[in-house]
């Protein structure tokens, strides 16, 4: 009879401990979910100059050329979904008609206004400025992570011609 009980008891401890074990899972499965979309953490420096140089290079060499594909085309998934290349081609009309092109800023050292951070929205946030003999170019670029690579997801650029 005994032995009943004790085998009785097991059972219920370890039905206990299959509920408590899928509850943990299940918690764990949530928790995963929700992560914010920043849990990546900030690009080391010469990354973020990476990321930061290549935007603006690519970004200088669609309104140089009037194509934008390759702009849409390194933007993030949320970027293509909302605008098109005709899209940008329009919105970035004044940097071709004032000829605002800065590829010597290629070689040039920056001043960052602020540390690399992340936003409200979970992109990462990188604000400077680049200043040459002949133009000045203020940033402040978005990038969120679509898998494992950095993609533009905001670009705000400020040139000004200083001659």
């Amino acid at each position: 009879m005994r032995s009943m009980w004790i085998a009785a008891k097991a059972a219920k401890l370890l039905v206990g401990l299959r509920t408590m074990s899928m509850t943990m899972i299940t918690a764990i499965m949530i928790m995963i979910a929700l992560a914010p979309a920043n849990a990546a953490s900030v690009p080391s420096d010469d990354e973020q100059e990476i990321l930061i140089r290549t935007t603006l290079m690519t970004f200088n060499d669609a309104n140089m050329t009037g194509n934008y594909s390759v702009l849409h085309a390194k933007a993030s998934r949320e970027v293509q979904a909302q605008l098109s290349v005709e899209q940008l081609f329009e919105a970035f009309k004044p940097f071709r008609t004032n000829r605002l092109f800065f590829e010597e800023i290629v070689y040039e050292d920056y001043d960052s206004y602020e540390d690399a951070k992340f936003d409200a929205d979970g992109a990462l946030v990188l604000a400077g400025v680049f200043k040459t003999a002949n133009i000045k170019v203020a940033y402040r670029l978005k990038f969120l992570k679509n898998d494992t690579i950095w993609k533009w997801s905001g670009i705000n650029v400020n040139a000004d011609k200083l001659r």
